[in-house]
């Protein structure tokens, strides 16, 4: 697998194939061949690959996976209609602003996995957080962090947006989705691009690893949508309540899937014992139990 021609850095402004992050000054290059994405390193002067669902999409074509005739000739349509254009993907990332200036990549790892799993480097296998520095080095207080799924995304944004990042910060953070800009002007990058070269075989490595530790799937082997059976209910408890009495942790779970199995078979309870919200998510088995749920909630 050969890397793309990279675009020079004098040539970001006038390449449809550069986008520029709006909030963090960073260049994605974008290859029309097979729609994998590319993070330009000022640094280093250098591209290096981004894992995201399209390139996932292209392993799995790549190396193959269960599919009927129907969505085969779907799949090849839709190619020849796209032909030529770049592809509209799915926003699987969100923008971090607010954080503490000794944030670690572990203590963001730990908070935001709390809306899903994070997209895994497809070389390095670590997650794909990135906590932005000046040019001393230092940290600057945003990050980038992509998941591997969309709905994390908005998940992210309404349980973590305007939250304690610690209980012990006098500041929120905002979490809001990424956004990005075809083109913008550049100055001041090295004139110079590395061209890399990505093993097949470790792609593939990566995407069972990930996959195998994904609960995005269901037992029938199909990619069930969790965030339609998701319930986000708010103002359950206070962090007083919980210094107070640590046991409401353990007490408030049961009593929640206590109400909510009335309504239907609940798989999972999870509070989030850092949200000032008082945030509780309650994971159904089916998409009618959350609906009904959040219809009980509004009376």
């Amino acid at each position: 697998m050969s890397a793309p021609k990279f675009p020079k850095p004098s040539e970001f402004a006038a390449d449809t194939r550069v986008q520029l992050v709006e909030e963090t000054g960073h260049y994605i290059f974008t290859d029309p061949s097979d729609g994998g994405e590319y993070e330009y390193d000022e640094a280093k002067g250098a591209w290096f690959p981004m894992w995201n669902e399209s390139l996932v999409e292209q392993q799995q074509s790549i190396y193959g996976t269960e599919q009927d005739d129907d969505v085969v000739e779907e799949q090849e349509s839709t190619k020849r209609k796209n032909k030529g254009l770049a592809r509209k993907k799915e926003n699987t990332s969100v923008y971090v602003s607010g954080l503490p200036l000794d944030t670690t990549d572990e203590e963001m790892v730990a908070f935001f996995s709390q809306c899903g799993t994070i997209m895994p480097d497809i070389v390095t296998n670590k997650p794909r957080v990135k906590l932005y520095r000046d040019a001393s080095g230092e940290l600057k207080g945003d990050a980038l962090v992509t998941y591997y799924k969309a709905p994390s995304v908005q998940l992210a944004v309404d349980i973590l947006d305007d939250s304690r990042f610690r209980p012990t910060n006098s500041t929120n953070i905002q979490v809001q989705e990424a956004k990005f800009e075809n083109k913008a002007e550049h100055s001041g990058e090295a004139d110079r691009t590395k061209r890399l070269r990505v093993d097949s075989k470790l792609v593939q490595k990566r995407l069972n690893q990930l996959e195998r530790k994904l609960d995005w799937v269901d037992d029938a082997g199909e990619v069930a949508d969790r965030h339609k059976r998701t319930v986000i209910l708010k103002h359950m408890f206070t962090l007083k309540e919980l210094e107070e009495d640590i046991t409401m942790l353990l007490d408030l779970p049961e009593d929640v899937r206590a109400e909510c199995e009335k309504l239907g078979k609940v798989t999972s309870v999870k509070v989030y014992d850092l949200s000032e919200d008082g945030v509780i998510a309650v994971k159904f088995k089916d998409e009618l139990s959350a609906k009904a749920c959040v219809q009980v909630c509004a009376l």
